[in-house]
Order: structure tokens, then C-alpha cells, then sequence
């Protein structure tokens, strides 16, 4: 029975206080030349895509939690008091917002996932690759553990990397929420999706 080599990525420890030798070493990589294609593939069959996978839950279950919740709760104790007090146009009237109110509120959340779904699609961040010894422009999503990135100003860093060498300014603003621009040297880890 064999098994599957164990990921790259579980081979280095702790790559942010790492030398960058060690780092390269650690993921099996020559800077000058990049990955090759055949690296590429084995690391993607073993780490997967640079990506994280959303989980898309069934639109019966996301239906029915939408009774779930205060609003929700307030609206079926008034209906359960209208029942028991046998008022029953109250009960009628309550029961329709209730059910109304769930159907609003998922058509809106199903029509807001579409949208972000179609500018997810269209704003695709592509990043400049060194692979079998050239530069190379390629979907983020394709990277994978040991590519060497450049990153110029205003490029949005694709996936967590290690600078090998010169400084850059990072804007963090939409992970951390700080609105001071970060600079990272060779030592530092800019973190995916800084810009």
C-alpha cells in the first residue's frame, strides 16, 4: 500500500524565523531557477491549490435558519400566545411575516453570494512566477509551496511569502484593520492579500 508523499509545507517548521537558506533548502528550492513544471505538479497533487475552500451549505438548511434567531424567536412566541390565546387572525398576520420575512432575507443572501461569487470570478489576483528558470504570470490559486514571487509596488500579495531580498512597504489595512503601512525587509513575512 503506498501512500502519498507528506506536503512540503509540513517538511518547514516555522519559515518565518528561518534563514532564507534554510527556507529554501527546507522547500527544496533554487532561487535562480524556480520550480520546475514537474515540481509544480507533484506539490499541487500533494499541497492542493493556494486557495481555501468555501463551504457551501444547502440552501434548505440556510432557509430554515432563517426562524433562527431574535427576530425570528420574538415573531414565534407571538404566534405560539395567538394560538394559545385563540386569536387567530393575529396568529395569520405573525405567521405570514414570519414566513415572508425568512423568504426576503434568503433571496437577498442568495443574490449577495452571487455577487460576490461574479467579482471573486472577475477580480482574480494573478502573481509573476519564477519557474523553470523564467518569469511567469500565473493565477494566485496555482502557487505553490517553494514558488519564488516577485512583487512590485501596488501588487497584492498572493499567498503568505518571504521576502529574499529587498524591502518593500506593505498595506495591511484590510486584514488587520490598521491603517499604518508595514515594511517588511528580507526577514519579514508579508501575508496574503496585503497590498
Amino acid at each position: 500500500m503506498s501512500s502519498l508523499p507528506t506536503p512540503v509545507s509540513d517538511h518547514v517548521s516555522d519559515i518565518a524565523s528561518k534563514s532564507i537558506t534554510d527556507t529554501l533548502t527546507d522547500l527544496r528550492v533554487n532561487p535562480e531557477q524556480g520550480l520546475t513544471r514537474a515540481d509544480v505538479d507533484d506539490r499541487r497533487k500533494v499541497d492542493g491549490y493556494n486557495e481555501i475552500i468555501e463551504q457551501k451549505g444547502h440552501p434548505v438548511l440556510k432557509f430554515l435558519a432563517k426562524f433562527w434567531g431574535p427576530s425570528a424567536w420574538m415573531l414565534e412566541v407571538i404566534v405560539v400566545f395567538s394560538a394559545v390565546l385563540k386569536k387567530y387572525p393575529d396568529l395569520a398576520v405573525v405567521s405570514g411575516l414570519l414566513v415572508i420575512n425568512a423568504v426576503v432575507s434568503f433571496l437577498q443572501e442568495r443574490r449577495a453570494e452571487g455577487v460576490v461569487e461574479m467579482l471573486r470570478k472577475r477580480l482574480q489576483v494573478s502573481a509573476r512566477v519564477l519557474r523553470d528558470a523564467s518569469w511567469q504570470i500565473v493565477p494566485s490559486r496555482e502557487l505553490v509551496p517553494g514558488d519564488i514571487v516577485r512583487l512590485r509596488s501596488g501588487d497584492i500579495v498572493p499567498a503568505d511569502v518571504k521576502l529574499l531580498e529587498g524591502d518593500l512597504i506593505v498595506d495591511q489595512s484590510a486584514l488587520t484593520g490598521e491603517s499604518k503601512d508595514v515594511e517588511r525587509k528580507p526577514r519579514g513575512k508579508p501575508t496574503a492579500w496585503s497590498f
